[in-house]
């Protein structure tokens, strides 16, 4: 089975765990998404499934290149307008997946699995040194900092080296970029609504595209005790 899905931001809202504690969670939509090709190694180099999401109209079927719209013509699956590989380091994650094959959010994910979240966040234009690196500022009683409250600063280095470095704090335009926010939990899953209750917030503005995939540093252990009690209700 796939390692993740494409999924889109809904919004933010609350759920109260059995002993009444309120958690904050993020609302996706995840898939259904399409297998549109299988990699492997042997062919490829690598083992892989591409997923396809978001379906597209017939009537702008011709805002997509030839190119695009021979590999749904060869998988012989409907057009879509979003495509992404997922690597695994096992075959045999994929099973028999082949293309034409529908994945759902409750075949992919489980509750209380760890996921990592990829998304672009959002645009806020050209700011200032304060906003975008959350500098303090010349203080407010001083002579020496008359119109100069939000400025960056000195940045130069006199005659040696004579240039302002690369890479220097400066305004510019902050946001539009893809960020990965690891180890998120999800809470809960709706499966006849392809919906995932993801906790924390995730980058992104609402209807955003996101790539939900199984976390890279691993999942959750399970205590002694819970194993415990495991073993001990399979007993019974």
């Amino acid at each position: 089975m796939a390692t993740g899905l494409l999924a889109k931001k809904l919004g933010m809202t609350q759920v109260f765990t059995p002993e009444g504690d309120s958690v904050p969670v993020t609302v996706l939509e995840a898939g259904p998404c399409t297998v549109v090709r299988r990699k492997t190694a042997e062919k490829d180099g690598y083992d892989a499934v591409v997923l396809a999401w978001g379906p597209v109209d017939e009537k702008h079927e011709h805002r997509l290149s030839k190119p695009e719209l021979g590999v749904f013509k060869k998988a012989g699956t409907p057009i879509f307008r979003h495509l992404k590989e997922f690597r695994v380091q096992d075959a045999k994650l994929l099973g028999d997946l082949k293309a034409g094959d529908v994945l759902t959010v409750d075949k992919v994910f489980t509750l209380n699995q760890r996921i990592d979240v990829q998304g672009v966040t959002k645009g806020r234009g050209f700011t200032g040194v304060m906003k975008k690196w959350n500098m303090k500022g010349a203080a407010r009683d001083s002579s020496t900092s008359h119109e100069h409250h939000r400025h960056v600063g000195a940045i130069g280095a006199r005659k040696t080296p004579g240039k302002v470095w690369k890479g220097k704090h400066l305004p510019g335009h902050y946001g539009t970029d893809n960020v990965t926010i690891q180890n998120l939990t999800i809470v809960g899953i709706e499966a006849d609504q392809n919906v995932l209750l993801v906790k924390g917030a995730i980058p992104g503005h609402n209807d955003g595209l996101l790539i939900v995939n199984t976390a890279s540093k691993g999942q959750p252990r399970i205590k002694k005790k819970q194993e415990e009690r495991v073993r001990a209700k399979a007993k019974v």
